[in-house]
Order: structure tokens, then sequence, then C-alpha cells
């Protein structure tokens, strides 16, 4: 809807149109202002030839001369009017109008004064009179379109005939004067009345103009087909849309015609069938009947679907709004088929399962087993092939639940690699333990995707309604953990729902409690083990351990809460708390002792991870070579691209990072070669395992000898007895040690104490000083 600051720009480019043409009207048909002119001139002449007074032929001289310049002026005005498109030019030509036409009509009333003041004959005083009172007459019918120029002409003749009538020393004259005055007052309001008049109607009519100019375009650019019937039903409207719309040979949609000929030879060109002719025939004479709004949804030939709406009243006829919904409607499907179904895979999705569940659970005693299928491992495909391979895993697995479950299987996708499979009638659980088993062969059978071999097993739970539950949201959740049960019992499995997996399912959610109150109540607290150089038997670095003290478990150690803590996303949470924390207790050491932090490979994973090594190290003003980030495997090989990248912008900031238990697991030598690694702590399992053979020390000689090659510091850990860290003094390639030989992991007071005591002696006497771990060598 048009504001009022557009209703006001408007108006004011109309008033600025209509001034414009006023000022045009002044020098409209100069011919009769010469005319005029020049009969004025030669009554001046005459009445100087009467009088023979020099001042009166003076006058007819300055008139002859006005009504040359005048001619001129209105010959250069028609010449540049063509280029008059601003008021501010307008105004230039009015006003050069004004002095001219004023100076003319002064002498013209300069004429009558001294017709009257020098008491010239009857008939010259009559001749420069009717002159002059013509004069002032026409200037109401010729220049009301200036006010400036009506108040100047007026005031520059008839001050001086009023004056020279008052002078003439005749009482028959002074009451002329006085009966005069007046009138020329009239003059002016008739003009200013004209101008008003014709000023409000050139006004009214350009804007009636402009609102069917406007309305015109509206019904031609509008989006939908619309005609309009007058009273006797016949066509009187059709804006440009509506032939397009419809199909409308051109000819058919002529105003004229009635509105159920129109409809019958629509039919008759093919394009509406004769059961929509019947409904539309119908439902417009329901609506020009009962000047009522009609609306009507019908289908073309060629599968086009429009709506169309009657509106009819007693004044304007019928109004037709024709809308073609057919992408309208193609999306509604398209909606209704996202809202019921998987757009990658097709099948249902959670909401049309969980209706599919609600049927099944009303009918009485119906019986059914629910299977919950998950992809084992498939975020690595997503990781190393890309999503589109996984999306096309997704797919295939799809058909081959399709292709090996029977038909009345309800198999539902709830999303990522989750499937679940809704079986009627089927509460037998050996037959279940069959069709699992089949599943299970089918899934781990080999993929071919984009020339890729995939293999990827599947954990199931089973749950079984009405014994596992009656409502939809009891029976889903139960499946969901038999299928959590299966994926910790070593995935590639099946398991049944079972009461015990509620309990254990509570224990967990007790323990996600816990931490939540854990982190807001600030209950985890940080040990620290000495890392110990070999050479000078000082501490260069403490690990961070984390310790939970539960207000009524006490001390919890990390292995019962950091995978909770993982699979419910608080991992990060806690990685913040134990930057900080470490970084704040390091500030309380020697400039030379390092803290070491060992980083989740989750939280290693996220986007913030650099983030919350920079806000640690600023809140806390701890120098960044001080920080050792520690780092697993698990935490390198999920994406080598993201974790160079992740660890190129640690490096940036200046923190050392280290790869932790180093030898075990997917090692390989390549993570030497391609990260930016500072420090390689060797597993415990080459120290301390029971795997001191000769073959596991020179392996492990060869990998420390390697790091140092490569300039990485090598780290041994697990060191439990003198004799283990006289073995590695031998080899001469371990730079560090750390092991309950040397310290078990302290809180922050004797930390510090420990330093201070390790940077007073060599490691052979620290050593010598714990007789009890000695002898135990």
């Amino acid at each position: 809807m048009p504001s009022r600051s557009s209703h006001r720009v408007i108006d004011q480019g109309l008033r600025d149109e209509v001034y414009i043409s006023l000022v045009r009207s002044l020098y409209a048909d100069p011919r009769t202002l010469i005319v005029g002119s020049s009969g004025s001139v030669i009554a001046a002449f005459v009445t100087a030839a009467i009088t023979e007074h020099v001042a009166f032929y003076g006058c007819a001289v300055v008139m002859l001369l006005m009504t040359l310049v005048r001619a001129v002026d209105a010959a250069q005005f028609r010449a540049a009017s063509r280029t008059i498109r601003r008021p501010s030019q307008a105004a230039r030509w009015e006003l050069r109008y004004t002095a001219f036409s004023s100076i003319y009509v002064f002498v013209l009333g300069l004429w009558s004064f001294l017709a009257f003041a020098l008491h010239a004959s009857a008939p010259v005083q009559l001749l420069a009179f009717s002159m002059t009172l013509a004069n002032m007459i026409g200037v109401a019918g010729r220049n009301y379109g200036s006010r400036m120029l009506v108040m100047t002409q007026l005031s520059c003749a008839g001050i001086p005939l009023l004056a020279g009538l008052t002078l003439a020393g005749n009482s028959h004259y002074a009451v002329v004067a006085c009966v005069l005055a007046p009138f020329l007052f009239s003059f002016k309001s008739i003009a200013d009345k004209l101008r008003a008049t014709l000023t409000t109607a050139v006004i009214s009519a350009k804007h009636e103009r402009l609102l069917a100019a406007r309305l015109e375009t509206a019904l031609d650019n509008m989006a939908h087909g619309l005609c309009m019937f007058d009273q006797a039903g016949m066509l009187s409207l059709v804006n440009r849309r509506l032939p397009g719309i419809v199909g409308l040979p051109v000819g058919l949609a002529e105003p004229g015609r009635g509105i159920g000929r129109l409809l019958v030879r629509a039919q008759r060109a093919g394009l509406i069938g004769r059961t929509q002719l019947r409904s539309l025939v119908l439902a417009a004479r329901l609506a020009l009947r009962d000047h009522s709004e009609a609306r009507l949804t019908t289908s073309l030939v060629n599968g086009r679907i429009l709506e169309l709406t009657f509106r009819t009243s007693d004044v304007t006829g019928t109004v037709v709004v024709i809308e073609d919904i057919t992408e309208q409607r193609q999306q509604e499907d398209m909606i209704r088929q996202l809202a019921h179904y998987d757009p990658l895979t097709g099948l249902p999705n959670r909401s049309l399962l969980r209706a599919h569940l609600q049927s099944l659970i009303a009918e009485a005693g119906k019986s059914f087993a629910i299977l919950f299928i998950d992809l084992d491992h498939f975020k690595k495909v997503n990781d190393t092939l890309g999503h589109p391979c996984g999306d096309a895993l997704l797919v295939e697995v799809s058909r081959r639940l399709t292709a090996l479950l029977p038909s009345a299987s309800l198999i539902a996708r709830l999303g990522g690699d989750e499937f679940v499979v809704i079986m009627p009638d089927m509460i037998d659980r050996e037959a279940l333990e069959k069709i699992t088993a089949r599943v299970s062969a089918s899934l781990l059978q080999p993929y071919e995707i984009e020339g890729n071999a995939i293999v990827s097993s599947a954990s199931i739970g089973i749950a079984i309604s009405p014994d596992d539950g009656r409502d939809p949201d009891i029976v889903i959740r139960n499946a969901d953990l038999a299928l959590y049960a299966a994926k910790s019992g070593g995935r590639g499995c099946a398991r049944f729902y079972d009461s015990s997996m509620i309990e254990v399912a509570r224990a967990r959610r007790i323990v996600e409690i816990d931490l939540r109150e854990a982190l807001a109540q600030d209950q985890f607290e940080l040990f620290y083990q000495p890392i110990v150089a070999m050479k000078s038997g000082r501490i260069t670095s403490c690990e961070a351990l984390l310790r939970w003290r539960h207000p009524e478990r006490g001390i919890v150690s990390p292995g019962e809460f950091i995978g909770i803590a993982e699979e419910v996303g608080l991992i990060a949470q806690i990685g913040r708390v134990v930057l900080d924390k470490a970084c704040r207790e390091a500030m309380h050491w020697p400039r030379s002792v390092s803290v070491a932090v060992n980083i989740s490979a989750i939280h290693f994973r996220g986007d913030a991870v650099v983030e919350d090594v920079a806000a640690a190290l600023g809140r806390t003003g701890l120098y960044p070579s001080r920080l050792v980030v520690e780092l697993t495997e698990s935490a390198l090989m999920q994406d080598d691209a993201l974790a160079l990248s992740t660890l190129n912008r640690l490096r940036e900031l200046g923190v050392r990072i280290a790869l932790d238990d180093f030898g075990t697991g997917y090692s390989s030598l390549s993570y030497l070669q391609t990260f930016p690694l500072h420090k390689i702590k060797i597993d415990r399992s080459f120290v301390s395992g029971g795997r001191e053979t000769q073959k596991d020390q020179t392996l492990l000689v060869g990998i420390a000898r390697l790091c140092k090659e490569l300039g990485l510091t090598v780290v041994a850990e697990g060191v439990e007895t003198v004799g283990q860290l006289d073995t590695l003094a031998r080899m001469g390639a371990i730079d560090e040690v750390q092991g309950y030989l040397l310290a078990r992991p302290q809180p922050t007071a004797q930390v510090r104490d420990l330093i201070a005591a390790f940077a007073q002696r060599s490691l052979t006497a620290s050593v010598e000083r714990l007789p009890v771990r000695r002898s135990a060598g």
C-alpha cells in the first residue's frame, strides 16, 4: 500500500507539471497579445496627436517598444519551450513575462493618469480609460495562470488610473475611482478562483489518467489472470496474463462475450473437459445469482491446475481471478513426500514410522518386532571417501533390506546410517535371530561404489511389542537400547532388549547429569605426573591428569566418565576446563618446566580447539611454548587434511605437539613425516608391558633413533623399575622418561615440591632416594 510520503511526491510532481503548463499558457497564442497591444499603441498615438503633448508621445513610443520586446520574447519562448522540464526553468520565463508586461501596463496606466491629471479632452480621457480598463479585464481572462503577474499588472495599471481619476478634480471621476477600486480587486479574486479551479481540474484529470495507467499496468503485470463480467454476464475486461495462463486462442477472450459462451468455446478448443465445463458453468451461475464469493479448482487438459475465484457485486459485476497453482500443488506434494519419506533412499522417515507404530499398537492384540540397524564405522566412509560415497552406500543398504525382508515389513530410515524395520506378527525369537543373521550377512557383503570396494558390518537391536512396550516411544527407546548394547558388545552383532539395559542407560544418564553438575560446581581437579630428562635428572614437563572429585563417590578416574562425556557432547567443555587449570598451575612452576595436556580426539576434531587453546593461554598468561598438546593416533587418523590444518594452526600459536602412545594401534611412520610434531611418547608396553625381549628393545631403539634423526624429542612412558631405567639409559636415544619409578601423579601442592626437589639432584640421585622401587628392579 503506497505511503503518504509517496502520495506527496506524486502530487508534487503533478503540481510541477501543472505549473509548467500554466506558464506555457502565458505565451500561448502571441497573436492576440500583439493585436491587443497594437490597438492600445494606436490609441496612444491618437491621443498624442489630439493633445500634441510630449508626454503622450512618450507613452505611445514606450508602449510600441514594449510591444515589440514582448513579441521577441514570445518568439524566444516558442523556440525554447520544448526544453522546459523543471519548475525552475518555467519560473525564469514567468519572471521575464511578468517584467515586460508590468512595464507595458504601467505605461498604459501612466497614459490614463496623464489624461485625467492634465485635464485632456473628454475623447482622450475616454479612449485612455477604456483601453486601460480593457487591458485590466483581460488580465483575469488571459494571465490567471500567474498569481504574480495578475498582482503586478493590476497594481501597475490600476494605481495610476485611480490616481488620475482622483486628481482630475471632478467629483464624478472621484466616484468612478471609488467604484472602480473594488471592481479591480475583484479581477484578482476572479483570476485566483479561475486559476484554482483550473489547476484542480487539471490535477484531477492527471490523477485519473495516472491511476488508470497504473491500474492497467498492474492488471497486465499481475501474476494471475483476471477477467471481469458486467451485470449482464458479458465479458468487459481481460488482462494480458489471462490468455497465457489458460491457453486461450487469439480472439476467444474478446469483450462482449457471455461467460457461458466463453467457457463452451474453451471446451471446444480442447482446453477443458466436459466435467470441468459443467463445474465452471455452475460456479459462475451461482456467483452471479447469489452475489457471493465462489472458489473452484479445475484441471486443464494439458495437466495444468487452475484455481478460479469468483467475486460478484451489484456495482462492478463479476470479477474472476485465475491462478495457476500447478507448481504450488507440486510443491505441496513434495512437502508431503518430504514430511513422510527420506529424500535419499525413498524409505519412510521417523514421522511415518511413528504413525505406523501407533496404528499397530491401536489394533488390539497386534504384536510386532522392531529392528534398529546401524552401520558400523559408517563415519569412516564419509571421512575417507566423501559424503557422495556415503550416500550411495545408504541407498544400496536400503535396496538390500527391501529385497531381503518380507513385503509386510515397513523399512524406515531415521537419519544418518540408522535404519528401522517393523515386522508385524513377528514375536518368535528364533525366527528373528535367523532374519537378523540373514540381514547381517547381506549387509556384510562388499559394496562396489564409484570404483571402491566397501565392507561394512551392521549392529542390530531388537525389541518385541507388546512385551517390550505398548507405546511407540517406549518401543523405539528399547530397540535403541538394544542397539547400543550390540555396539558396545563389539559391533557386527544383534541383541534383544532386556530390562537390564534400561538400568545401564539410567546409570549412564546419572553420570551425564553428574558431569553437568561437576562442570557447574567445578568438581574437576588435575594431578600432575612429572616427565624427567635423562641427562639432567630435572623435571622438564608435567602431564596433567584429570580427576573428578565426586561429592558422594570420591575421586573418579577418567576411564569411568570420559567415554560418556564424549557420547553426550561434554568432552569439549571438560577439555577447556583442563586447559585453563593446567595453564594456571604452570604459571607457578619454573619457566623451564612445561605442562602437557591430553586433548580428546573428539575435541581435537571440533571447530574450536585452536580457539580454546589460544583462549586458555590468553587468560592465564602462560607462554605458548610451555604448553604441550598431547594427541593420540586416533585423533589424527580420521581426516589427515583436517588434522594437518589444525596442527599447523596450533603450531602457529607457539605450542608444542606430542604424539602419545606411539607404537600401538595403527601407528604409522608417515605420521612422523606428515605432521608438525615436537615429541613422540613411546607407549608403555615397550617398557613395562612384559615385552622386554631383544626384539622389542631393538624395535624401541630403532623408533627412538629415527625420531632423533627427525629432530623429535623421545619420551619413554611406563618406567616402573630401576632396571628398566638403566636399560633406557644404555640405549642412548631416549631423551625423557615418565613412570611410577620417578613419581606417581601428584596433586598441585606436592608437584611443586617435587619440581624443586628434582632440580637439586641428578636423576641417579633421585632414583637412589627411592629404595622400594630400586629393590623392585
